[in-house]
Protein backbone atom coordinates (compact mmCIF):
# COMPACT_ATOMS: atom_id res chain seq x y z
CA UNK A 1 0.00 0.00 0.00
CA UNK A 2 3.01 2.45 0.64
CA UNK A 3 4.61 1.60 -2.30
CA UNK A 4 1.42 2.50 -4.13
CA UNK A 5 1.07 5.71 -2.31
CA UNK A 6 5.21 6.55 -3.57
CA UNK A 7 4.06 5.54 -7.45
CA UNK A 8 1.20 8.14 -7.47
CA UNK A 9 3.14 11.19 -5.85
CA UNK A 10 5.96 10.28 -8.57
CA UNK A 11 3.34 10.33 -11.15
CA UNK A 12 2.17 13.91 -9.70
CA UNK A 13 5.75 14.86 -10.33
CA UNK A 14 6.43 13.11 -13.48
CA UNK A 15 3.20 14.95 -15.41
CA UNK A 16 4.24 18.24 -15.40
CA UNK A 17 7.74 17.30 -16.45
CA UNK A 18 6.51 15.51 -19.18
CA UNK A 19 3.74 18.54 -20.19
CA UNK A 20 6.68 20.86 -20.16
CA UNK A 21 8.61 18.47 -22.71
CA UNK A 22 5.94 18.64 -25.09
CA UNK A 23 5.33 22.53 -25.22
CA UNK A 24 6.78 24.47 -27.76
CA UNK A 25 5.96 27.98 -29.22
CA UNK A 26 5.88 29.68 -32.61
CA UNK A 27 6.01 33.70 -33.22
CA UNK A 28 6.12 35.65 -36.51
CA UNK A 29 7.78 39.28 -37.01
CA UNK A 30 6.59 41.85 -37.94
CA UNK A 31 3.68 41.50 -35.04
CA UNK A 32 1.70 44.32 -36.24
CA UNK A 33 0.20 46.27 -38.93
CA UNK A 34 3.22 47.05 -41.62
CA UNK A 35 2.49 49.88 -44.12
CA UNK A 36 3.85 49.64 -47.62
CA UNK A 37 3.95 50.98 -51.12
CA UNK A 38 3.58 49.59 -54.10
CA UNK A 39 6.64 48.13 -55.74
CA UNK A 40 8.47 47.76 -52.44
CA UNK A 41 9.08 44.55 -50.60
CA UNK A 42 7.44 43.15 -47.22
CA UNK A 43 9.58 40.61 -45.41
CA UNK A 44 7.73 38.15 -42.64
CA UNK A 45 9.77 36.27 -40.30
CA UNK A 46 8.49 33.23 -38.43
CA UNK A 47 9.73 30.67 -36.35
CA UNK A 48 9.13 28.01 -33.72
CA UNK A 49 11.16 26.35 -30.98
CA UNK A 50 11.04 22.58 -32.25
CA UNK A 51 14.25 21.33 -33.54
CA UNK A 52 11.94 18.82 -36.18
CA UNK A 53 8.77 20.39 -37.19
CA UNK A 54 6.79 18.79 -40.11
CA UNK A 55 5.96 21.65 -41.91
CA UNK A 56 4.82 25.55 -42.30
CA UNK A 57 2.69 27.15 -43.95
CA UNK A 58 2.29 31.06 -44.74
CA UNK A 59 -1.75 31.64 -45.15
CA UNK A 60 -3.69 35.08 -45.60
CA UNK A 61 -7.19 35.40 -44.11
CA UNK A 62 -8.85 38.58 -45.26
CA UNK A 63 -11.48 37.16 -48.14
CA UNK A 64 -10.62 33.80 -48.02
CA UNK A 65 -8.04 31.85 -46.53
CA UNK A 66 -5.43 30.74 -49.04
CA UNK A 67 -1.88 29.17 -48.70
CA UNK A 68 0.92 31.90 -49.89
CA UNK A 69 3.46 29.39 -49.39
CA UNK A 70 3.98 25.95 -47.99
CA UNK A 71 7.28 23.99 -46.38
CA UNK A 72 7.73 20.61 -46.03
CA UNK A 73 10.62 20.04 -43.54
CA UNK A 74 13.17 16.98 -42.69
CA UNK A 75 15.64 16.83 -39.40
CA UNK A 76 15.10 20.88 -39.39
CA UNK A 77 15.85 21.43 -42.94
CA UNK A 78 13.31 21.88 -45.91
CA UNK A 79 13.08 20.13 -48.31
CA UNK A 80 10.38 20.59 -50.16
CA UNK A 81 8.74 23.84 -51.34
CA UNK A 82 5.27 25.20 -52.81
CA UNK A 83 4.22 28.95 -54.26
CA UNK A 84 1.06 30.03 -55.08
CA UNK A 85 1.23 30.92 -58.77
CA UNK A 86 0.29 34.97 -58.25
CA UNK A 87 3.69 35.09 -56.06
CA UNK A 88 5.62 32.72 -58.35
CA UNK A 89 8.43 35.33 -59.21
CA UNK A 90 7.95 37.30 -56.47
CA UNK A 91 8.42 35.37 -53.49
CA UNK A 92 11.86 34.17 -51.90
CA UNK A 93 12.10 31.94 -49.06
CA UNK A 94 15.73 31.57 -46.81
CA UNK A 95 16.09 29.73 -43.87
CA UNK A 96 16.88 31.80 -40.59
CA UNK A 97 19.64 29.92 -37.50
CA UNK A 98 17.56 30.21 -34.77
CA UNK A 99 19.64 30.82 -31.03
CA UNK A 100 17.30 28.34 -29.12
CA UNK A 101 17.63 25.32 -31.15
CA UNK A 102 14.60 25.77 -32.89
CA UNK A 103 13.88 26.55 -36.97
CA UNK A 104 13.20 29.89 -38.52
CA UNK A 105 12.05 30.58 -41.88
CA UNK A 106 11.89 34.57 -43.21
CA UNK A 107 9.55 35.16 -46.68
CA UNK A 108 10.45 38.17 -48.71
CA UNK A 109 7.53 39.52 -51.07
CA UNK A 110 8.80 42.13 -53.79
CA UNK A 111 7.08 43.87 -56.26
CA UNK A 112 4.18 44.32 -53.68
CA UNK A 113 0.80 45.56 -55.43
CA UNK A 114 -2.55 47.00 -54.09
CA UNK A 115 -4.14 43.70 -54.00
CA UNK A 116 -1.37 42.07 -51.77
CA UNK A 117 -3.05 43.89 -48.92
CA UNK A 118 -4.11 40.58 -46.42
CA UNK A 119 -3.38 38.97 -42.89
CA UNK A 120 -0.34 36.56 -43.07
CA UNK A 121 0.34 34.30 -40.69
CA UNK A 122 2.16 31.09 -39.83
CA UNK A 123 0.87 28.02 -39.04
CA UNK A 124 3.30 24.87 -37.96
CA UNK A 125 2.60 21.23 -37.68
CA UNK A 126 4.41 18.26 -35.32
CA UNK A 127 4.03 14.94 -35.20
CA UNK A 128 3.75 13.76 -31.80
CA UNK A 129 1.90 10.66 -31.23
CA UNK A 130 -0.96 12.44 -33.53
CA UNK A 131 -0.32 16.03 -35.67
CA UNK A 132 -0.36 19.23 -33.60
CA UNK A 133 -0.45 22.60 -35.51
CA UNK A 134 -0.04 25.67 -34.19
CA UNK A 135 -0.33 29.30 -35.71
CA UNK A 136 0.91 32.95 -35.13
CA UNK A 137 -1.51 36.01 -34.73
CA UNK A 138 -0.27 37.39 -38.10
CA UNK A 139 0.86 40.62 -39.58
CA UNK A 140 -1.22 43.13 -41.41
CA UNK A 141 0.09 44.34 -44.49
CA UNK A 142 -0.98 47.50 -46.08
CA UNK A 143 -0.03 48.55 -49.37
CA UNK A 144 -0.52 52.36 -50.01
CA UNK A 145 0.04 54.29 -53.51
CA UNK A 146 1.71 56.62 -51.66
CA UNK A 147 3.40 56.88 -48.51
CA UNK A 148 1.48 58.62 -46.01
CA UNK A 149 4.35 59.87 -43.96
CA UNK A 150 6.07 61.71 -46.82
CA UNK A 151 2.68 62.73 -47.92
CA UNK A 152 1.86 64.58 -44.76
CA UNK A 153 4.91 65.85 -45.00
CA UNK A 154 4.84 66.99 -48.16
CA UNK A 155 1.69 69.02 -47.01
CA UNK A 156 3.06 69.97 -44.11
CA UNK A 157 5.99 71.92 -46.04
CA UNK A 158 3.36 73.31 -48.79
CA UNK A 159 1.08 74.55 -45.59
CA UNK A 160 4.22 75.87 -44.37
CA UNK A 161 5.17 78.08 -47.45
CA UNK A 162 1.63 79.07 -47.68
CA UNK A 163 1.95 80.60 -44.47
CA UNK A 164 5.07 82.33 -44.63
CA UNK A 165 3.94 83.88 -48.14
CA UNK A 166 0.77 84.81 -46.68
CA UNK A 167 2.69 86.81 -43.16
CA UNK A 168 4.72 88.46 -45.89
CA UNK A 169 1.89 89.69 -48.12
CA UNK A 170 -0.02 90.96 -45.36
CA UNK A 171 2.81 93.13 -43.69
CA UNK A 172 3.77 94.63 -47.07
CA UNK A 173 0.25 95.48 -47.35
CA UNK A 174 0.40 96.74 -43.81
CA UNK A 175 3.28 98.85 -44.66
CA UNK A 176 1.92 100.66 -48.04
CA UNK A 177 -1.21 101.49 -45.91
CA UNK A 178 0.45 103.28 -42.98
CA UNK A 179 2.83 104.68 -45.69
CA UNK A 180 -0.21 106.29 -47.83
CA UNK A 181 -2.04 107.18 -44.74
CA UNK A 182 1.33 109.49 -43.96
CA UNK A 183 1.06 110.90 -47.48
CA UNK A 184 -2.41 111.58 -47.37
CA UNK A 185 -2.22 113.39 -44.00
CA UNK A 186 0.76 115.45 -45.36
CA UNK A 187 -0.97 116.55 -48.07
CA UNK A 188 -4.03 117.49 -46.16
CA UNK A 189 -1.84 119.33 -43.63
CA UNK A 190 -0.27 121.23 -46.63
CA UNK A 191 -2.71 122.32 -47.81
CA UNK A 192 -4.78 123.69 -44.83
CA UNK A 193 -2.04 125.66 -44.02
CA UNK A 194 -1.39 129.68 -44.32
CA UNK A 195 1.68 131.25 -44.29
CA UNK A 196 1.95 134.35 -41.53
CA UNK A 197 3.02 137.83 -42.71
CA UNK A 198 7.22 138.34 -42.34
CA UNK A 199 7.67 140.16 -38.60
CA UNK A 200 9.21 143.76 -39.81
CA UNK A 201 12.81 144.15 -38.69
CA UNK A 202 13.10 147.01 -35.88
CA UNK A 203 13.54 150.63 -36.86
CA UNK A 204 16.56 152.73 -35.21
CA UNK A 205 15.86 153.69 -31.51
CA UNK A 206 14.22 157.19 -31.51
CA UNK A 207 16.59 159.96 -29.61
CA UNK A 208 15.27 160.79 -26.17
CA UNK A 209 12.67 163.65 -25.66
CA UNK A 210 14.14 166.72 -24.24
CA UNK A 211 13.31 167.19 -20.88
CA UNK A 212 12.18 171.08 -20.17
CA UNK A 213 12.88 172.88 -16.49
CA UNK A 214 10.64 175.84 -15.32
CA UNK A 215 13.29 178.74 -14.38
CA UNK A 216 12.32 178.80 -10.38
CA UNK A 217 10.29 181.63 -9.16
CA UNK A 218 11.66 184.72 -8.29
CA UNK A 219 9.59 187.85 -7.00
CA UNK A 220 11.90 190.22 -8.22
CA UNK A 221 13.74 190.23 -11.73
CA UNK A 222 16.41 192.47 -12.47
CA UNK A 223 17.28 193.87 -15.90
CA UNK A 224 19.91 195.04 -17.72
CA UNK A 225 18.05 198.04 -17.61
CA UNK A 226 18.28 198.42 -14.18
CA UNK A 227 14.37 198.19 -14.01
CA UNK A 228 13.28 196.45 -10.89
CA UNK A 229 9.47 195.15 -10.99
CA UNK A 230 7.80 192.49 -9.59
CA UNK A 231 6.53 189.68 -11.19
Amino acid sequence: MEALGWSCVLGILCLPAEVLLHTWTVSQEPSSTSIKTINSSAEISCSTSLSDPVSLSLQRNFHSRTDVSFLYFQKGTIKKMTITEELQNRIHVSERKQLDGGVGVSFKIDMMQLQDTDLYFCTWSHVDKEPVTLATNGTIIIVREEDLQELCGFGNHILNLVLIVFSATAFTVIVLLFTGAMVLRHRRFKKGFTAGRAAEPPGPPRPPRPQHTCPQHQPYLVTSLGFRGIL
